[in-house]
């Protein structure tokens, strides 16, 4: 496991609450997709005087040089609002990798991946090591759900995902605009109304109300439950 001190080298705003962290990634950071690191600030402490810490999902690949999250200002978020003042060169402490989480080998044909909202992270790191790999496998399917069409993070990698014909995807929001063409609601119910897909593995991960909601309209739709994955906050 690793604890070490690393720089910003990237902010990007992606959406009006998410931002993108590139981090300085140490030899010794080895990780699987979908797994989350503990990170800190130094000097940022709570009420009981203790360093505050955050859990969150890595988005980039182990292919990748660095480590990438994508972090949701939170309303009156301590660490959160710390997180999205910070700018390249600052140092963030990175802890880990934790969690059981993670893209299972051999990865079957026609998997399906849920998130809801920024569950998207570590389903971005499944993603991307597969497509990184060169070995896609055929009928991957993506479902995500989020709150407003302005929340639809990694927006442009997605969309290239889909034109390149590695993946099928399904988005929904909870709040439509007018001009929003895509299907409405929560992402759970995207996947009930979906019975075109081939029930093999599963992986979902989002907030505690989206999981479970989820993991039921997939084993409705025919999924096994041992085949699917779980992560929630």
């Amino acid at each position: 496991m690793a604890n070490y001190p690393a720089k910003v080298l990237e902010t990007l705003q992606e959406t009006p609450r998410v931002r993108i962290f590139r981090l300085e990634r140490e030899k010794s950071f080895d990780f699987s997709p979908g797994q989350f690191a503990m990170l800190s600030i130094e000097g940022l402490k709570g009420k009981e005087g203790a360093l505050v810490k955050r859990s969150y999902s890595i988005a980039s690949s182990p292919l990748q040089k660095e480590l990438e999250f994508c972090i949701t200002k939170a309303e009156n978020g301590v660490f959160s609002g710390a997180m999205h003042s910070l700018r390249p060169g600052a140092t963030v402490n990175v802890q880990g990798p934790y969690g059981a989480f993670r893209l299972k080998r051999p990865v079957r044909e026609n998997t399906t991946f849920v998130a809801g909202g920024s569950g998207i992270a570590p389903l971005m790191s499944m993603l991307r090591t597969l497509i990184l790999e060169g070995n896609t496998p055929r009928g991957m399917r993506l479902f995500y759900g989020f709150r407003a069409p302005e929340d639809y993070t990694y927006k442009k990698e997605i969309e290239s995902m889909a034109k390149s014909g590695k993946l099928s995807v399904t988005l929904t929001v909870d709040q439509p605009t007018p001009s929003w063409k895509g299907e409405k609601g929560f992402v759970s119910e995207a996947v009930k109304r979906h019975s075109d897909y081939q029930k093999t593995d599963a992986y979902v991960c989002g907030p505690p109300i989206m999981v479970p909601a989820t993991i039921k309209a997939l084993v409705e739709a025919g999924f096994r439950p041992e085949g699917i994955y779980k992560e929630q906050w």
